[in-house]
């Protein structure tokens, strides 16, 4: 695996359900390294403009943002799940699937402050958003 280390499984998931998903063995399946790149995709498209993506997932052990391996390992067992059995996929990994998107649009946005690396001001690439409490009433200037 790229990111996620095989002890950070242990906290969110049991064995039983690996390997019911089809995954017996972390660094050898293809199914848990694809998921993993996938949600690591998923993360970087949400916040990569804003913040240094290569930097967060360069880090290692315990110099990692637990906060990310958390939601990557949450979007990366919906992905497992979504594959297996489309239908019948657990609340618990739907709620906490959606609870790291809703996490990840604010962060990305700037809307919602967070302790990931920021990019230098040179490489950002976001957005400039202007917003108004006041709807516009007419065109005239």
């Amino acid at each position: 695996m790229i990111f996620i280390e095989d002890t950070d499984f242990e906290v969110q998931v049991r064995e039983e359900i690996l390997a019911m998903l089809g995954v017996e063995d972390l660094n050898n399946s293809t199914a848990i390294i694809t998921a993993e790149q996938m949600a690591i995709s998923q993360i970087k498209e949400n916040i990569g403009g804003r913040y240094d993506t290569d930097a967060i997932f360069a880090s290692t052990g315990l110099d990692r943002n637990f906060y990310i391996v958390m939601i990557t390992i949450d979007i990366m067992l919906y992905h497992l799940w979504s594959k297996k059995a489309p239908k019948r996929i657990p609340e618990t990994r739907e709620t906490r699937y959606g609870d790291a998107l809703d996490w990840l649009k604010p962060v990305g946005k700037g809307t919602l402050s967070c302790t990931l690396p920021q990019k230098n001001i040179e490489d950002y690439t976001g957005d400039i958003i202007i917003e108004s409490l006041y709807k516009p009433t007419n065109n005239k200037y």
